[in-house]
């Protein structure tokens, strides 16, 4: 069959009008893509000039980013609703990419609150202030001392309030019983993990509401455990200086921990409680 030159491209030439490698044309043969016309006796292989339409069609295709299956599959089967559907579903996938960016930003965003929170932290410096109502998930802690049971119960908590595609852009709290945070004894006996969420669940078993009111709140710094009867001993002292009544149970919000630091002594903690007026 004689093959004149100028009704075929070579791999080459075909190439430099897309400025894309000889490779990325090998690369579409071997996916069943696009194939040359013919190989000539020399090795060249060559490409008609109704393929150079078809390659301008795949080119851009690939700048939209759809994958190679459903280009050989449209490629196949042009028309105007093939055409219409292809864009459709790219347009879709490119909706969830915006959306699954704008959840990643929000959580960006809210660490770069809390690390602005951290910097300008006031140290060990009880005051009272209203706090909003809170709505919290939590996981049970009770009759769950300190150990590998504990850090299962956080692992699970964990993957329940996020998501695989959630980013864990907020660390866990716990809670501790007035009765135990007041106690020498028990003051470490936490009663359950929380995680703030943004709506109330009322009725859900696993959901609590911190209630709106007035609280004690100090952050300090180091671990909570190795200063939790000292802490105690001056939320007493100020509550009764101060001619209130402590009312709530005791929220520990970690500000600082591993994650920002390997040494616990550099720890930031924030706890708040529920006070009244007598």
């Amino acid at each position: 069959m004689n093959k004149n030159s100028e009704s075929f491209f070579t791999a080459g030439e075909l190439a430099a009008l897309f400025n894309i490698p000889k490779q990325t044309l090998l690369y579409y043969d071997r996916m069943g893509l696009l194939s040359p016309e013919f190989i000539a006796e020399n090795g060249y292989r060559h490409y008609s000039l109704k393929q150079y339409l078809t390659l301008e069609v795949i080119v851009n295709l690939r700048k939209l980013d759809i994958p190679i299956s459903r280009i050989k599959e449209y490629v196949e089967n042009r028309d105007i609703d093939a055409f219409d559907k292809l864009l459709a579903a790219k347009e879709k996938e490119c909706d969830e990419i915006i959306e699954k960016n704008f959840k990643i930003k929000n959580s960006l965003e809210t660490v770069f609150s809390q690390l602005e929170k951290i910097r300008c932290s006031n140290l060990n410096k009880i005051t009272l202030e209203f706090q909003k109502e809170k709505y919290f998930f939590i996981s049970s802690l009770t009759k769950t001392k300190i150990g590998k049971k504990r850090i299962e119960i956080m692992a699970h908590h964990n993957q329940k309030a996020f998501s695989k595609q959630h980013f864990k852009e907020k660390n866990i709290g716990w809670i501790i019983k007035k009765e135990s945070f007041f106690s020498s004894d028990n003051a470490n006996d936490a009663s359950a993990f929380f995680s703030a969420v943004g709506v109330s669940h009322a009725g859900v078993k696993s959901c609590i509401t911190k209630p709106a009111g007035f609280y004690l709140t100090v952050r300090f710094k180091g671990t909570f455990y190795n200063q939790a009867v000292d802490l105690a001993s001056k939320f007493k002292a100020f509550a009764a200086k101060n001619d209130l009544q402590i009312v709530g149970d005791l929220y520990v919000s970690p500000l600082k921990n591993h994650w920002i630091t390997s040494n616990p002594d550099d720890y930031i903690n924030q706890i708040s409680i529920q006070v009244e007026y007598k």
